[in-house]
C-alpha cells in the first residue's frame, strides 16, 4: 500500500490534483482511499457526483456521543464514491470557532482504531492544507500515516514559502518514515521561466515531478462538479499530465529521497 499526502498552500490547486490522482488510480483498477483534510471539505466533490459528503466532524457530533470508537465500523466514516473510491472529509468547525486541525487528528485516531490503513487499499491519497504551523494539519506526518509527501506549488513567492515550511515539517518527522517525493508545479503563467522553480527544488533537496499546464478543462470540470477532469476530458493536456504524475509518484522510492534541506526565513527572503 502506498500512502500519498498532497500538501500545498490554500488555493494552489492541491484538491483538484489530489482528486484527479485518485481517479487515475481507480481507473487503473486500484482500490483507493481519498481523504480530504481541509476545512473547505470539498476534496471529494468531484468523486461523488458533485455533492458535499457528511464530514467526520459532523459525524462526530452526531454519532460519537452515543458510540465510542470500539463500536465504529468503516461504513460509519467512509462514503463510497464513483469508481469505487472510498471517501472521507475531516471537515472543521464554523469559521472563527475552534481549531480545524483538531478534526484531522480526531479522524486519524478513528482510522487507527479501525485499522483502515493496514493494507486494505492499494493507494491512499490525503489532501492536506499546507498550514503546517498547526500541529493538526501536520497530523499525517506526526502520527506516521503519511509515506510519500508531494507538495503543490506555483511560481508565486508565497506558494514557495508554504512549500519551504512544509519541507521543514517533513524534515522534522522524517524519523516516522515520511519522505518528500517531490514538487508539482501547477503554473498560473504558462510562459514563466521554470528555472527558478527548478532552483528552488534543488535548494530544498528535492525535484519537480511534473509541470502541470493551465487548461480550460479544469475550470469546466470544477463548475460541472460531477466529474473529475480525467474522466470528463481524458484527452486534455491536464489529464495527460496527471496520468504522467500518477505514475511518477508511484515509482518514487524512499531511498532516492534525501531528507529535505529547507531554507530558514532569512535565507528564503534574502534572495536565491
Amino acid at each position: 500500500m502506498q500512502n500519498i499526502v498532497i500538501f500545498g498552500k490554500g488555493g494552489i490547486g492541491k484538491s483538484t490534483i489530489a482528486a484527479n490522482l485518485s481517479t487515475v488510480y481507480a481507473l487503473q483498477k486500484r482500490k483507493v482511499l481519498h481523504v480530504g483534510c481541509d476545512p473547505k471539505h470539498d476534496s471529494t466533490v468531484g468523486l461523488v457526483d458533485g455533492s458535499l459528503i457528511e464530514t467526520f466532524m459532523e459525524k462526530h457530533a452526531r454519532i460519537f456521543g452515543v458510540r465510542d470508537h470500539g463500536e465504529l465500523k468503516a461504513s460509519d466514516l467512509l462514503v463510497k464514491g464513483r469508481l469505487g473510491i472510498d471517501c472521507a472529509e475531516a471537515g472543521g468547525p464554523e469559521p472563527g470557532v475552534g481549531c480545524a486541525g483538531r478534526g484531522i487528528s480526531l479522524m486519524l485516531e478513528a482510522f487507527q482504531d479501525l485499522g483502515l490503513l493496514k493494507g486494505g487499499y492499494d493507494v491512499s491519497v490525503f489532501d492536506v492544507l499546507g498550514d503546517v504551523v498547526c500541529g493538526g494539519f501536520a497530523a499525517p506526518l506526526r502520527k506516521g500515516f503519511a509515506e510519500k509527501i508531494v507538495i503543490v506549488v506555483s511560481e508565486e513567492l508565497m506558494a514557495l514559502y508554504a512549500a519551504n515550511n512544509i519541507a521543514k515539517s517533513v524534515r522534522t518527522y522524517s524519523s516516522n518514515g515520511v519522505y518528500l517525493a517531490g514538487l508539482v508545479a501547477n503554473l498560473k503563467d504558462g510562459k514563466v521561466d521554470r528555472r527558478r522553480l527548478e532552483k528552488f527544488a534543488k535548494l530544498i533537496g528535492t525535484r519537480i515531478l511534473e509541470f502541470v499546464p493551465r487548461d480550460q478543462a479544469v475550470r469546466e470540470a470544477e463548475f460541472a462538479r460531477h466529474k473529475t477532469v480525467v474522466e470528463r476530458s481524458p484527452r486534455s493536456a491536464f489529464a495527460k499530465s496527471l496520468k504522467s504524475l500518477a505514475a511518477k509518484i508511484l515509482s518514487v522510492r524512499r531511498e532516492d529521497c534525501p531528507v529535505p534541506t529547507p531554507m530558514d526565513d532569512r535565507r528564503f527572503y534574502g534572495g536565491w
